[in-house]
């Protein structure tokens, strides 16, 4: 469930960016899926409830299940964006420009050297650091595995750093996204591309507050959750103020539902917050769980010395070289969430950091001594 959610909100705002309704409609299959494995999950619980001991150990279990399952419903809901004509105001594709993480859609020519390699050989991934969501060729192929072998005229959906998603679209076909702007709506797409940085970050941090029962990033979570709030508010009525006859009804609509739901994902994320607040450790299911995920989390004390200490985010490339990004700090006993590229990592720092396990298993190895 924590793996296909994830892949449906990043699906659910390609088919936003595209218009595409053919992968909207693929979205909605992945949201059944979703819906039928939380009712195996709650009746699986309920089986192995036996006394008020176990009640109270599989309750973290559940409330998880939920706000899954509320995530997925918030990714069918942007693929409803499609299917009702919400997805069409230029100011929605100029928001995902601004995005820290971005989207490409790129087509493999016959002369590409990607024809005839699997995903693992090409090393998107790891080495560039890209994540390929899905393909399309007669069907689609959404979440590939590494075996799968490229072919000419596939359609990559592609995530990760803003040079990279070029590199790769100038490289095959380029399917960029280049949308003229109305300068009236500069200030909605700044609150709408801040409001889905910071729920990203919010689910990120919920998982790493789950696994490592810190308190401390829970209640921050939780935090942010009302801060979404507000800015969801001051996007209305933005969205309020700037519309008028040159934009249509259906066209305005799109951008506060797209904040509407990115609110959905937001208190999804505060819900798996609570689970640590209210004391309730996380179960030995879910450690397994996390364990085996493609998409994980990971803190980390940096070690005096490491090949990663006194270098700056920009200078260590890890969302480059491994897909990882840092997401918080903890210096002494303090905070910073969401730190820029400017800032510099020292010895005893706790980083948490999200990325593909491979990578993950990386940034390990440059935060100890080897």
């Amino acid at each position: 469930m924590k793996d296909v959610s994830q892949l449906a909100v990043d699906l659910g705002y390609l088919a936003v960016l595209f218009n595409d309704g053919e992968l909207a409609e693929k979205l909605l299959e992945l949201e059944n899926q979703i819906d039928s494995t939380a009712y195996q999950l709650w009746m699986s619980a309920a089986l192995a409830t036996r006394n008020p001991e176990d009640a109270e150990k599989i309750v973290g279990v559940i409330k998880l299940g939920s706000a899954l399952d509320e995530i997925s419903n918030a990714a069918a809901d942007l693929a409803k964006m499609v299917t009702l004509g919400l997805s069409k105001h230029p100011s929605l594709k100029r928001v995902f420009q601004r995005l820290e993480d971005r989207f490409g859609m790129a087509v493999i020519p016959p002369s590409s050297k990607l024809v005839g390699q699997s995903i693992g050989q090409t090393g998107l991934d790891t080495r560039v650091g890209l994540r390929i969501l899905g393909i399309k060729r007669d069907k689609w192929i959404i979440n590939p595995v590494d075996v799968e072998v490229l072919r000419e005229g596939d359609i990559l959906l592609t995530k990760g750093p803003e040079s990279k998603v070029e590199a790769l679209n100038q490289l095959l076909r380029d399917r960029s996204i280049r949308v003229k702007g109305i300068p009236s709506f500069e200030k909605v797409e700044e609150l709408l591309a801040e409001i889905i940085n910071t729920t990203e970050m919010m689910v990120d941090l919920a998982y790493g507050a789950l696994i490592y029962n810190n308190v401390d990033v829970a209640r921050e979570v939780i935090a942010l959750e009302e801060e979404v709030d507000t800015l969801h508010l001051k996007l209305e009525l933005e969205v309020l103020r700037r519309s008028g006859k040159r934009v249509r009804e259906l066209e305005a609509l799109g951008l506060i539902r797209m904040g509407l739901i990115c609110e959905m994902i937001s208190d999804a994320a505060a819900s798996i917050a609570d689970i640590v607040v209210r004391g309730l450790e996380a179960h030995e299911i879910l450690i397994k769980a996390f364990q085996e995920v493609e998409d994980t989390v990971l803190m980390t004390e940096v070690k005096p010395g490491s090949p990663i200490d006194g270098k700056t985010i920009d200078e260590t490339k890890l969302q480059e070289r491994f897909n990882v990004k840092i997401i918080a700090v903890r210096r002494a006993s303090k905070w910073l969430y969401e730190p820029n590229e400017s800032f510099k990592i020292v010895g005893k720092d706790v980083l948490i950091a999200t990325g593909l396990l491979e990578g993950i298993e990386e940034v390990k190895r440059l935060c100890s001594h080897g």
